[in-house]
């Protein structure tokens, strides 16, 4: 009896001891529990939620429409094209070697470089994007697992070549790279919006809630200043040149003097905007605001207006030329011909480097360096072109003895294309220096103005006096001078002729043997509705201007009065016309404001792209806004007598030159055959004309 109750006990022992060991066991796998559970949803709750969300939810971007850009006519310079692109989710590809076999097939690439990215350690690669239909149009009948085709937007130009420097072109994932691409990113962009799925198991997707989805802004569109018509003209002109004298580059730009719109802007070498990468990173620079140059000759205009409005000389001043050697204390400046005695105007007409130098010398550094700076040279011209630089003009401290002569002679500085032309511009308004203006308007998605920018005055330079007399002296350069090639049938035109040597890095004083060719012109010579720079970097040969560079703008005014672009040249006093005729036409340009003329003042450093809400005019279109703007913006100086319609002149009896100066005064375009006295003329005189008439002249020896 007590053996069993001590087998009992210690049989009691032993169940306590297992039921101790099991509860222990029970209640630390219950701690163990409750500890992990506590690290899942508290500790590490966020991390794996996050997790969780993108395996489970994925986010896909939906990109804006990129705003376009357009030509002052409406004209669409840029598009957008809906393509396919290729991607691939290698977590659902179970033999990468043969999909890549596949992909290679249908693509063209290599096999072992879509291996690799099939075999990456990520839940999505790029395959090739943007391909071109009849690839993409091969894989999809291949159907390969994990491949998936996804549509974006690819940006096209439909001219190509046409204007590639000013309207630039961008990067694959449509990011401005240059021009008015990279300059207006912002506006064209717009602003991109997402969208969220939920992935099950099997990787079906299902749209989140409505609530997760937002739509994009699309990007706003722009307006430029640049006459497509015009620009074409321009570009086939230059090339033409370029490849005649196998010259480095080239560059013409034409403005509206009146309002300084930059309707052309051309540079040899281009490219393609839609494959910018098969061309020389050199091509891309847009030459006129990226490159300064010494202007040689065509910089002696300016030395004239200092001249003249200081009163360092006036029309009856009378220079020594030494026969073409003239010392100016210890070196020598030279012209191209010797000549002697000559007066203020032959002087420029005959671009007398000699003259000049005397002439600069009596005006004085300080205001000749005034002078140079208040047309804008060794400043930004605040255009909206992204690359300009400010070109080169020291202050008067820093020039030597012989500065102020070499400078008057368009040496000793440098200036961009745009400066020249900018600087001209003002001369052939009458005084007033105009901020070049490259953007003429911003449109919003549904195709309505946003805002204009307005023309704006920097400063006056000179008095419309000077600036007058000093167009009266440019004629006669195209009419007996250095420029007669640049001189065409119907209409007188002034200019300037520049023919400069180059400086090189590296080589001390003047390259041998290379030059920079100019011409700057003004059509009509009285009344300017264009002014045109042409610049040829290198010609072969001696390059002068008005043998290389003076034919180019010759053709290009030619071509613009018997084409499409007459009233690009002679249309301006038909606005004008218009204009006088209305009661609330401006007087002045300084209160020219009401017809949205924004005065920028005396400084030059303007903000870049200065642009105003539309407020003062009716929009009733794009076209009517820059008609009215215009024609109501016209100084006074350019303001004519009203009254009863024009009649035609008698020509008969006159030289050619003369019958031709006459009609231009009228706005009449002049086409004639034979030579010496006109003997008849259509429409005959006393006749009711318009401005942009053509006359018939039929000449033969009196």
């Amino acid at each position: 009896m007590h053996r069993l109750t001590a087998k009992g006990t210690k049989t009691g022992q032993v169940h306590s001891k297992r039921f101790s060991v099991t509860l222990l066991v029970g209640l630390g796998v219950w701690a163990f529990i409750v500890l992990r559970l506590i690290l899942i949803q508290v500790v590490h709750a966020p991390r794996l939620a996050s997790l969780a969300e993108r395996q489970q939810v994925v986010e896909v971007k939906l990109a804006p429409e990129r705003g376009q850009i357009y030509d002052r006519n409406m004209v669409c310079l840029t598009d957008n094209l809906t393509v396919s692109s290729i991607c691939a989710y290698p977590g659902e590809i179970k033999s990468p070697r043969t999909v890549a076999r596949g992909l290679s097939r249908a693509l063209g690439g290599s096999t072992a470089s879509y291996e690799a990215r099939l075999r990456k350690n990520t839940s999505f690669v790029w395959i090739e994007r943007q391909v071109e239909p009849a690839r993409a149009e091969a894989l999809a009948v291949l159907d390969l697992p994990g491949i998936e085709f996804l549509a974006e937007t690819k940006r096209i130009y439909p001219f190509g070549r046409g204007a590639c420097h000013v309207i630039g072109y961008t990067d694959i994932d449509g990011g401005g790279i240059s021009g008015m691409e990279s300059r207006m990113d912002d506006l064209l962009t717009g602003s991109e919006a997402t969208v969220y799925y939920y992935m099950d198991s099997r990787r079906q997707r299902t749209p989140a809630p409505a609530s997760t989805r937002t739509t994009p802004d699309d990007g706003m569109s722009v307006v430029l200043t640049i006459d497509m018509n015009l620009q074409a003209i321009v570009e086939v002109e230059l090339e033409r040149t370029v490849r005649e004298y196998e010259a480095k580059s080239g560059t013409v730009i034409v403005q509206d003097p009146w309002t300084g719109d930059i309707l052309a802007m051309a540079n040899w070498p281009s490219f393609d905007c839609n494959a910018p990468d098969r061309f020389a990173e050199e091509n891309w620079r847009n030459r006129a605001v990226t490159d300064q140059f010494e202007p040689g000759s065509t910089f002696k205009v300016f030395t004239a207006c200092a001249s003249l409005a200081t009163g360092a000389a006036d029309m009856t001043s009378v220079y020594y030329a030494f026969q073409g050697k003239g010392r100016f204390g210890s070196f020598t400046i030279r012209d191209v011909k010797p000549h002697g005695w000559m007066d203020f105007e032959t002087a420029l007409v005959k671009s007398s480097n000699v003259c000049f130098a005397q002439i600069a010398g009596e005006v004085g550094a300080n205001p000749l360096y005034s002078y140079a700076r208040d047309f804008g040279f060794g400043c930004l011209t605040a255009v909206n072109l992204p690359g300009e630089v400010r070109g080169t003009l020291r202050e008067p401290t820093e020039w030597s003895s012989r500065s102020v002569h070499t400078i008057g002679i368009g040496q000793e500085i440098a200036v961009t294309a745009l400066q020249l032309v900018t600087a001209y511009s003002a001369i052939a308004n009458g005084g007033c220096l105009m901020e070049p203006r490259i953007v003429k308007a911003v449109l919003d998605d549904d195709g309505r103005v946003v805002e204009e920018a307005s023309p704006c005055v920097i400063r006056r330079v000179v008095d419309p006096e000077v600036a007058a007399a000093v167009r009266g002296i440019m004629l006669e350069v195209t009419e007996r001078g250095t420029g007669m090639n640049a001189s065409p049938d119907e209409v007188t035109v002034a200019g300037k002729t520049g023919t400069a040597q180059k400086v090189v890095p590296g080589i001390r004083g003047y390259a041998p043997g290379k030059w920079v060719s100019s011409f700057v012109g003004l059509a009509p010579a009285e009344d300017a509705g264009i002014v045109c720079l042409v610049v040829i970097d290198e010609p072969r040969g001696r390059g002068l201007g008005g043998q290389v560079a003076a034919p180019v703008f010759r053709r290009i005014v030619e071509r613009l009065i018997r084409g499409s672009g007459h009233d690009l040249v002679l249309g301006r006093q038909r606005l004008r016309r218009r204009v006088d005729r209305d009661p609330h036409t401006v007087s002045d340009m300084s209160v020219a404001s009401g017809f949205g003329y924004e005065d920028c003042g005396s400084d030059l450093f303007a903000p870049v792209g200065a642009v105003g809400i539309l407020s003062a005019l009716p929009l009733h279109s794009l076209a009517d806004v820059s008609g009215n703007l215009t024609a109501a913006i016209r100084p006074a100086s350019c303001d004519v007598d009203t009254g009863a319609p024009a009649r035609m002149p008698e020509l008969r009896g006159m030289s050619v030159r003369a019958a031709r100066r006459l009609a231009s005064s009228f706005g009449l375009a002049v086409a004639f055959e034979g030579n010496g006295l006109v003997q008849a003329q259509s429409p005959r005189s006393g006749s009711e004309i318009e401005v942009g008439d053509r006359v018939f002249l039929t000449c033969a020896p009196g």
